[in-house]
């Protein structure tokens, strides 16, 4: 058997590698629709601060270009938060395998021992 055994239940389940590559893929789709959020609003921001005449908009230009530029640091917020994510599941998945490992070793000197 490939993966590791415990003793309860509920950990098997919480350690299970979908439910440990869940914060992971979480991660990465939310980064990545941050990350476009981010380029979005800025370039948004940056059309409305220009007057651009491609954009029809009849409201106070600059006031809008400002909150552009406050919704993409709250898009930056939420891209850091994605990175801890995609850490925190790295290292979840690192610490799994070096338990399983160590699981292998002790059952393995058990065998011998016996």
């Amino acid at each position: 058997s490939g993966s590791p055994t415990f003793a309860s239940p509920r950990v098997q389940i919480l350690a299970s590698p979908s439910i440990m590559s869940c914060l992971e893929d979480c991660g990465n789709c939310c980064g990545l629709l941050s990350a476009i959020g981010i380029i979005f609003l800025l370039c948004l921001g940056a059309a409305l601060d220009s007057k651009a005449s491609a954009i029809d908009f009849k409201g106070d230009h600059s006031e809008a270009a400002r909150n552009c530029y406050i919704a993409a640091v709250i898009y930056v917020v939420f891209l850091a938060l994605s990175v801890c994510c995609i850490r925190k599941a790295k290292a979840d998945a690192r610490e799994e395998a070096e338990a399983a490992a160590e699981l292998r070793r002790r059952e393995e000197a058990e065998e011998k021992s016996s």
